[in-house]
């Protein structure tokens, strides 16, 4: 009688160490897509720019100077800045060798989700491209659009802070 509890036992047992192993390779699946994905969506920025709170996007580009001397120019049109309608990006830099440009939407506090559009060079130091705010559950909503100038010593950042209103 013995030999009959282990022989009904042993499907079970077998069926559990699949889903054991099935339940690591997930895992391991998961940490290599996150390993992966870690560096574009946290890159390793060289320099920082300092916010200036005096910038008003609504009124015009407003420019970020970086301790190396360089300059970034950033503009969004329309200047209303609307939620979940194309707007229109630009940057212009000086003093900086630039390599490429993106400009990062981020929520100031509330996680928006990955937003970044990647810029066209369309002159020299001069980027365009066209982005999208998404739509937000608050009437009013804090954003930081973060340029990202790639450069061969590395990601320099430039901070500008703005807010959408929806009526």
């Amino acid at each position: 009688m013995r030999a009959d509890v282990s022989d009904a036992s042993a499907p079970r047992r077998t069926t559990a160490l699949l889903w054991v192993i099935a339940g690591l390779l997930l895992v391991g699946v998961v940490a290599v897509a996150v390993y992966k994905a870690w560096p574009l969506l946290n890159p390793t920025l060289v320099e920082v720019a300092p916010l200036d709170p005096s910038c008003d996007l609504r009124a015009g580009p407003c420019d970020a100077r970086l301790a190396g001397g360089g300059r970034v120019r950033f503009g969004i049109e329309p200047r209303s800045i609307p939620v979940v309608t194309p707007l229109r990006l630009a940057v212009e830099t000086t003093g900086l060798n630039v390599r490429a440009v993106e400009v990062d939407f981020a929520g100031v506090d509330m996680n928006m989700g990955y937003n970044r559009t990647a810029l066209a060079s369309v002159g020299p130091g001069v980027y365009e491209g066209q982005g999208t705010l998404p739509v937000c559950v608050r009437a009013r909503m804090d954003w930081e659009a973060r340029v990202l100038v790639h450069t061969p010593e590395g990601i320099l950042a430039a901070p500008f802070r703005f807010e959408t209103r929806r009526d």
